[in-house]
This record gives structure tokens, C-alpha cells and sequence, in this order.
């Protein structure tokens, strides 16, 4: 459950960065050589105490503007933009100070932005040479180099450089418990006992040791001893996070009241960190956890008592409430979350989303604007304001989203850049630009080669067209077998089918859509009434017209269409 504690995460929250971003300008404000920006600098730092993190990064543009080559800038800059989540732009920053000087804190700043973004390949770079510069840190670097190594997938030789290392190192309970999760990741279990039991029987203070330790006695299928390290370990080092491990080894043996009281421990301490918490919680937000709803609102609640400053609990609160379909109290708590850190893309992101899923969409449109404020320019934010006004119908608006978000996504992810695309697809159909919106999903789907939505689309509105029918069903198809049991994916294929003149392996596909959709909308019913009339059942096909106009048409043109089907006992294109 925990997270590898040597995977350190670029994690910080807006509390710890803006204490960082301060102690760097202090740091660098008491230098013995004076500079010709101190004074400006030191307004900086009154800036940031105010909590104006906008003003203040213009502030140091301005600096950098007259004064290039200050590297102590770029470095403050570069704490700010991780503050405000722009891993990119404080890469750029970083590297920018480090053109001008290479100083060990900007290497190590280095090293951190780019395991945040999962590049170990850059990470090693930058630590290597802050491995030649810093010797008063060999030891340290050199477990993390093993580290990095490890994580970036390059197992083996991480391994090997651990056994180098201890050859030429002095006896270390640290560098052990480092080899000992190599070894434990390999299944070399007996190697990881050999390792570690010397050190937690002479009561190490190191409380990893006891961790790694329970684990490979646990999957040598030895809980007992498991549980006593544990145990052990938590006393003699009074570290609080062991609970996450004794956590871990109750719901191994499916002693699940122990395993939540035990993690409870962990969340109620102050001295683990928020964020060993909040990736617990991130990983048990699977519908089929390990724990109920109501226990997950429990450790969030704890969560959000013991840290209530920092934006993300709040933001983790707000997910487990969605997660129990308590969608306004889901809303406040994302809004606390953006309200103490605007620059949190993804409380935007999730409480838009809820906006929408409310069906309050120019709330969901207001929250867009305000979130544009604070991060101009975001594609996420532009994509889901642009989906508000698609909801809406108010197509121009979300054109001019649509296309905006396109406009700033080069740097996104494909997945995003898919969405885009998708919802650019859906746009341009609604206006009637069809070679746009077919050329927009095509891209969507060669970004993504999952983009269900996007083949369903496309293959729906091909169908309608009576165009490329081949490629509308190879979409549908492939819809349907990416995502099988969905009654919408399965009605487009059935339709495709219907529209070349298939209406046997139609009314297969109908017939699992109406079973897989509940409830059934008036055109799944008119469509299965369409394909029954193909195949020459009139009476049940007048029954199922007859639904769908119950069930109440979408507009008056496919109300009037329907009568006509009814009166005519017969199909109307």
C-alpha cells in the first residue's frame, strides 16, 4: 500500500514550497557579495510573504530582464513554478540556472523535477554531477543513485552498483536497507533476512530496516515474524508510519478491522508526512478497495483534521465524497481546495467536473474563468470550460475553448491532446463542418489508439451520413470490443449495421444494447423499432416506435418523424 519511501516524489504542498521559496530568498539575500538587484529582491521576498505568488514571479521576470544572468533568480523561480504545479516551466528555470552556475542545491533541485515527471534518464544525469561536486554527501547521493536507477527500470544494474558500493563503503544500516528493497523486488528474500535481521536485532533507529525486513519474512510466508518486527520496530523507533506496514500485513491475512485501525494510527500522526498519506489514498480510491466508503471518508476526515492547510487534503476529501455520490459536499470541499491553492489544476479539474455532472453548467463556466486567472492559458481548464458550453449548446463558445485548448496542449499529454481533439470532433459535427469533425476524431484516435468515445462518434455520424460505411463499422467494432456491455457503443454498431443493409447482425446488437442500457432512451428504442420493420416484424416494430414516443423524443423533428412511423406502419429515413 505505502509507496517505496525512497521514491521520493516531487511532492510538495503550497504551505511547504512557499516556506522553501522563502528560505531560498533568505539564503541567498545573506550573501557576502552584494549584487545590484538585492533591494528588488528583498521586495520579492515581502511579495511572497503576502501570499502573491502572480505579482511576485512578475517581480523576478523583471530581475531576470535587466539582470540575465542571475542565476539565483532562476532558482527562486524555478521553486515558485513547482509551487504553482508547472513541473515544465520550473525545468526550464532550473536548467537556466544552471547554465549560468552549477551550484549542489540547483543540481539537487534538478534531480527532483525530473523524478516528478518520472525522466530518471535526466534525473541521473544531474546527479552524477552533483555526485562529483558534493563530497560531503557521497553516501547519501550514492543510495539514491541505486534508487534512481532501480525506478528508471534498470534493475540489474542498480543492483550491481549497490554490491560495488558496499564494497568500498563502511558498514551501513542506510545502504543495506536501500540493497534489501532491490533484493525484495528480485524475491531474493533469504538475502533480504541476511541484510537487515543483524540490524533490527541490534534495535536500529532506522525504521525503514524494520519495514523492509516484515516484508520479506510476510512473503516468505512468515507472518508471525513479520508482525514481530513490525511491532518491534514501531517501539523502538516511535516512527509512526510502521503502522502503514502493520496495516499492510493485517489485510494480508485478512484481518481487516487490525489492517484500518492500524492505518488510522498512521493518518491520525503528525510526524508522517501528507504526502505518504494522500498516495495511500490515492490508492485505495478503486471502487474495489480494500476498505468500505464510509472507512475512506473516515481517514480523509483525519486527513483534513491533522493537515488542514494544505489544499490536497481537502482535495482528497472531496474525491472520496464523489467516490460516495455526495456531489455538493464533493463540491465544497474542492472548492477549499482551489480557494487556498488556485494554481491546483486538478481540484479545477475535478470541480468542474462535478459542476457539469450536476448539470450546472455556467457554474462549471465560472469556475473555468476564475481557474484562467490563475493559470492562463491551461489546456485542461480550456478543454473543460469548452465542455461546459458544449453542454450548454452553446457551440460558438466552445468552439472558441475547443480551439484554444488545442492551441495550448503541444505540451500535453497525448491522452489530453485526444480529449481535445474528441471534443473538437463533436464540435465541428454540431456545425455542420463534418470533413473537420471527421478529420478531428481520426487524430483523436491516432493519439490515442483507446479513444472509445471518440470511434463511437465518429462511426455514429458516419452512419448517419451514409458515408465510409467500412470505416464506420471498423470503429464501432472496435468501440465495442475495447468496452463490451456498453448499450451506446453497442446501438452505434447496430446502426452502422443497419445502414448497410445488415439487419440480421443488427438486431443482434440492438437486442445486447437494450439489455445493456437501463434506462432505455427514446432512440435506442426507435432504432430497434427501425431495424424490426426491416425485417418485416411491423406490429412489434409500431410497439417499439410507440415506446419511443412515450419515452418523449429530443426534438420536434424526431417527434414528428416517429408519428409518421406510426401512421405508416412503416420506416421514414
Amino acid at each position: 500500500m505505502r509507496l517505496n519511501f525512497l521514491d521520493k516524489r516531487f511532492f510538495l504542498s503550497f504551505i511547504g514550497l512557499f516556506l522553501v521559496a522563502l528560505g531560498s530568498l533568505k539564503a541567498q539575500s545573506s550573501d557576502k557579495k552584494p549584487k545590484p538587484y538585492d533591494a528588488r529582491f528583498k521586495n520579492v521576498q515581502e511579495i511572497l510573504k503576502q501570499g502573491k505568488i502572480g505579482p511576485g514571479m512578475d517581480s523576478l521576470d523583471a530581475i531576470l530582464a535587466d539582470y540575465p544572468q542571475a542565476d539565483d533568480i532562476y532558482f527562486t523561480k524555478a521553486i515558485l513554478l513547482a509551487q504553482m504545479r508547472n513541473q515544465d516551466g520550473a525545468i526550464e528555470a532550473i536548467k537556466e540556472a544552471l547554465n549560468i552556475q552549477s551550484k549542489p542545491e540547483y543540481l539537487s533541485f534538478a534531480v527532483d523535477a525530473f523524478k516528478s515527471k518520472n525522466d530518471a534518464d535526466s534525473a541521473l544525469i544531474y546527479l552524477d554531477k552533483l555526485i562529483d561536486q558534493d563530497d560531503n554527501n557521497t553516501a547519501s547521493l550514492k543510495r539514491e543513485r541505486i534508487m534512481l536507477l532501480f525506478n528508471g527500470g534498470y534493475k540489474d544494474v542498480a543492483l550491481e552498483y549497490f554490491y560495488k558500493t558496499k564494497e568500498i563503503a563502511v558498514a551501513s544500516d542506510t545502504l543495506d536497507m536501500v540493497g534489501s528493497v532491490l533484493l525484495n523486488d528480485a524475491g531474493n528474500y533469504k538475502a533480504v533476512i541476511d541484510l537487515l535481521k543483524p540490524w533490527a536485532d541490534k534495535g536500529t533507529s532506522l525504521a525503514q530496516v524494520y519495514g523492509q525486513l516484515a516484508q520479506a519474512y510476510n512473503l516468505s510466508k512468515n507472518s508471525k515474524l513479520a508482525l514481530d518486527y513490525i511491532n518491534k520496530g514501531i517501539q523502538t523507533t516511535k516512527e509512526d508510519f510502521l503502522y502503514f506496514d502493520l496495516a499492510d500485513l493485517y489485510r494480508f491475512d485478512k484481518k481487516m478491522k487490525l489492517s484500518f485501525d492500524a492505518l488510522k494510527q498512521g493518518f491520525q500522526s503528525k510526524k508522517v508526512d501528507f504526502a505518504d498519506k494522500n498516495r495511500i489514498i490515492m490508492t485505495l480510491l478503486n471502487p474495489k478497495g480494500p476498505y468500505s466508503k464510509d472507512q475512506l471518508l473516515e481517514l480523509v476526515n483525519i486527513l483534513v483534521e491533522v493537515h488542514p492547510r494544505i489544499a490536497e487534503s481537502h482535495m482528497a476529501k472531496g474525491q472520496v465524497l464523489w467516490l460516495r455520490d455526495d456531489k455538493s459536499a464533493a463540491q465544497s470541499s474542492l472548492a477549499v481546495a482551489v480557494s487556498m491553492n488556485p494554481y491546483q489544476i486538478d481540484a479545477w479539474r475535478m470541480l468542474m467536473s462535478l459542476d457539469m455532472d450536476k448539470g450546472e453548467f455556467d457554474q462549471a463556466i465560472a469556475h473555468g474563468g476564475e481557474a484562467l486567472h490563475y493559470v492562463a492559458n491551461n489546456a485542461t481548464i480550456l478543454y473543460f470550460t469548452s465542455m461546459a458550453y458544449l453542454m450548454k449548446k452553446d457551440m460558438e463558445n466552445s468552439r472558441k475553448f475547443m480551439e484554444a485548448a488545442l492551441n495550448n496542449a503541444q505540451d500535453e499529454s497525448p491522452f489530453l491532446q485526444a480529449n481535445i481533439y474528441g471534443g473538437l470532433g463533436d464540435i465541428y459535427n454540431s456545425l455542420k463542418m463534418y470533413k473537420a469533425s471527421d478529420a478531428a476524431y481520426i487524430e483523436a484516435i491516432r493519439l490515442d489508439s483507446t479513444n472509445v468515445t471518440a470511434m463511437n462518434n465518429l462511426a455514429y455520424y458516419l452512419s448517419l451520413r451514409k458515408e465510409r460505411l467500412d470505416d464506420a463499422t471498423k470503429y464501432a467494432a472496435m468501440a465495442t470490443k475495447l468496452q463490451p456491455n456498453n448499450g451506446t457503443f453497442e446501438d452505434t454498431y447496430a446502426w452502422v449495421l443497419f445502414a448497410n443493409g445488415k439487419y440480421d447482425d443488427a438486431l443482434v446488437w440492438i437486442q445486447k444494447a437494450l439489455k445493456n442500457t437501463n434506462p432505455q432512451t427514446s432512440v435506442l428504442l426507435e432504432h430497434y423499432g427501425d431495424i424490426l420493420s426491416k425485417l418485416g416484424k411491423t406490429t412489434d416494430a409500431v410497439k417499439q416506435w410507440n415506446l419511443a414516443l412515450e419515452k418523449g423524443a429530443d426534438t420536434e423533428e424526431s417527434k414528428l418523424k416517429l408519428k409518421k412511423k406510426i401512421e405508416t406502419k412503416s420506416y421514414v429515413e
